[in-house]
């Protein structure tokens, strides 16, 4: 599964890419930095509300199906592997070495949170994945590594061709009667072996190509010359704000908490709730997601920003 950017008329697409990736980090750090497990899940569906208001969610669809798929695998993971709980809801056999695989309801609890907060990191780099151009990102690392930035640049270019004439070049051999799919692993190999000697001789022509054109335009002869100049907009500095104003206020309420313990019985996930946490950065969530369904739909603030 390829991450796609597509050039789209959203919120996330017109920011600034340093603003950007800080509006990605504070999505997944919102149900990172908190440990109480209310919050985690109103976090997640926080951010679920963000691509979706946002017109983001058709490209974020396949990632936010990976992100269940591996929730739902720890959730059912870590009551077979943690044992630990005063809550038992099943008891099972004592293995050795192993010992009693007993399924607690701490165990059960503590998977699905893990779970959720796994699901909330993926929707927030699938948000960074199709909606924040690559070639941005990489022209800000180019300011600092520009030797491995037009590494990065060139195999991000390269890649999804690679992949696209593969797939064009295995549709012409079925269409010429090869057995691509028949036979056991070494038949099949054997039946892709001209597909990926011409796949890797058409690399290496595009690869000089590329060279040639580079040298052609003078690369490494002189000063690099911008291609673009991106400068802060005011929604950049309202989308920095309120992400400001989420991570300070989870980072206080983690300094000035006790925390959240499952083990070895849960605590009340709302005896440390204050103004502070969750509702602060809640509330602050709310207004970038209301500034993504703005932009979409509310063309004079949209003017504004």
């Amino acid at each position: 599964m390829l991450p796609v950017y597509r050039e789209r008329d959203t919120l996330v697409h017109a920011l600034h890419p340093l603003a950007a990736l800080l509006l990605v980090g504070t999505l997944a750090a919102s149900s990172l930095l908190a440990s109480d497990p209310v919050w985690a899940a109103a976090a997640c569906l926080l951010t679920l509300a963000f691509i979706g208001v946002g017109g983001n969610w058709d490209g974020c669809r396949p990632f936010l199906r990976l992100g269940m798929w591996m929730a739902a695998i720890m959730a059912v993971i870590n009551p077979l592997v943690n044992h630990q709980g005063e809550h038992v809801l099943v008891y099972g056999p004592r293995l050795p070495w192993w010992g009693a695989m007993d399924i607690t309801l701490e165990a059960l609890l503590y998977g699905a949170y893990a779970g959720v907060r796994v699901f909330s990191v993926i929707a927030a780099c699938s948000l960074l994945a199709t909606a924040v151009s690559p070639d941005e990102l990489l022209d800000l690392l180019s300011r600092l590594a520009l030797r491995s930035s037009l590494a990065a640049a060139l195999a991000v270019r390269l890649y999804p061709g690679m992949v696209a004439e593969a797939h064009r070049m295995r549709e012409a051999q079925l269409a010429r009667g090869e057995r691509l799919a028949e036979g056991g692993p070494l038949r099949r190999l054997q039946a892709h072996l001209p597909l990926w000697h011409s796949l890797f001789r058409g690399s290496l022509d595009r690869a000089a190509s590329i060279a040639e054109a580079m040298t052609a335009r003078g690369f490494g002869s002189g000063g690099r010359t911008p291609w673009k100049r991106r400068t802060a907009q005011p929604r950049d500095l309202m989308a920095v704000s309120l992400c400001l104003v989420v991570l300070g206020s989870l980072a206080a309420a983690q300094a000035v908490g006790s925390g959240y313990s499952f083990f070895p019985r849960p605590d009340d996930p709302l005896r440390s709730w204050s103004p502070l946490m969750p509702f602060l950065p809640a509330l602050a969530l709310l207004s970038l997601s209301f500034l993504a369904w703005s932009w979409r739909r509310w063309h004079w603030l949209r003017s504004r920003m």
